[in-house]
């Protein structure tokens, strides 16, 4: 067997895959990739395309400095390339080719090596890292694919990411042809003529999610495959830095969706007792408790017809309050009492007393420094 081209599979991911994805545009997935290839192709790899090269380095920069003042990246490293092939499979895995009698199981065996490839990829190794890979891939639940279907007089067809032929929009009059497009979300491929179900595509976007922890947190509102806290996740919002960059990112999305989706993630480390993460995972819900104190755009109380979103507003505060009470949070007086006013409301929510009544001072005891 031939070795890989990996310069020409290269070649084609980036100008028919990764360019579209960052700049917008037509996506071209092509053939399936695997594991082996996708953990070598990043090596030395340079772009055969300068000028396509230097407009998507500027589109990567400006989705940085949503969060962060850069005014440069790096080239994609090795593990960047790797994720970027394990998307293209896994997009590829929806291709409605693979539906049929002998090809059904090949899009779960393409899942399947999606998986090696990310259990064999690092994690971020430092923030820079972790920004770099949410430049790549920010865009990734903005895939769509666009189905049509042509309607006529004596019956339809549907074209399932293809074009329809010209031979059948003829004559749209006389034979009273009419054309439907619909725009499909990645996560609506499964049910829309894909061969895995979504709970296995979304098995392969989290394990891909967990490897780029902004990306991951930038779009915690998303359906499928839900936000759970990972060990990426965590890692990453334990540092001060990264808990700004995370408030910032998760600043671009409708508050009370992001509070649900923490929210929700969050009790899943409390039913697990996992002392330790809850206590990274409230110090970011108390950081952003205070943002929002202090422009003055908290809610007054913790109510909410969603009780996840309920719960991780009323947890916030609490360790908001808890870390004011002990200095960790520098304000003048005025300051200070403005903001205990503020959350007063939330923290005397019955809510927030079933919260501290069932925690028993726990907390505390998970938000207070490590030795």
């Amino acid at each position: 067997m031939a070795a890989p081209d990996f310069a020409k599979i290269a070649d084609r991911v980036f100008r028919e895959f990764m360019a579209p994805l960052v700049l917008g545009g037509a996506m071209v997935p092509g053939k399936p990739i695997g594991a082996r290839v996708a953990l070598e192709i990043g090596e030395q790899r340079v772009a055969g395309d300068p000028d396509l090269a230097s407009h998507l380095t500027l589109a990567r920069v400006r989705v940085a400095r949503k969060l962060v003042p850069i005014d440069r990246v790096e080239p994609a490293s090795r593990e960047e390339w790797a994720l970027a092939c394990a998307l293209h499979d896994i997009v590829q895995a929806t291709n409605p080719g693979f539906d049929g009698v002998f090809r059904r199981r090949s899009a779960a065996l393409l899942l399947d090596l999606v998986d090696a490839t990310l259990e064999r990829t690092a994690p971020v190794a430092d923030l820079r890292d972790a920004l770099s890979r949410h430049t790549w891939l920010s865009r990734m639940f903005e895939i769509r694919r666009t189905d049509t279907l042509v309607s006529w007089w004596v019956g339809s067809t549907r074209f399932l990411g293809t074009d329809a032929p010209a031979r059948l929009t003829a004559w749209p009059e006389l034979r009273r042809v009419s054309v439907e497009h619909t725009p499909r979300a990645l996560i609506e491929l499964p049910a829309n003529g894909g061969s895995v179900d979504l709970p296995r595509l979304g098995a392969s976007l989290a394990r891909l999610l967990a490897r780029t922890p902004i990306t991951d947190l930038a779009t915690c509102t998303r359906a499928t495959p839900p936000f759970a806290w990972t060990a990426d996740t965590l890692a990453f919002v334990a540092a001060p830095r990264g808990r700004t960059i995370a408030v910032r990112a998760l600043s671009r999305e409708r508050a009370a969706s992001v509070d649900a989706a923490l929210g929700r993630a969050t009790r899943a480390l409390f039913a697990r007792k996992s002392w330790r993460a809850v206590g990274v995972a409230l110090e970011l819900l108390a950081e952003r408790t205070l943002g929002a104190a202090l422009t003055a755009t908290a809610a007054g109380k913790a109510s909410s017809s969603n009780s996840d979103a309920s719960f991780a507003r009323a947890a916030g505060a609490l360790v908001a309050r808890e870390q004011i009470a002990r200095g960790r949070v520098v304000l003048a007086d005025d300051d200070r009492r403005r903001l205990l006013a503020t959350l007063a409301p939330i923290t005397s929510s019955a809510l927030a007393r079933e919260i501290d009544a069932a925690l028993a001072g726990s907390i505390a005891a998970a938000t207070s420094p490590q030795p």
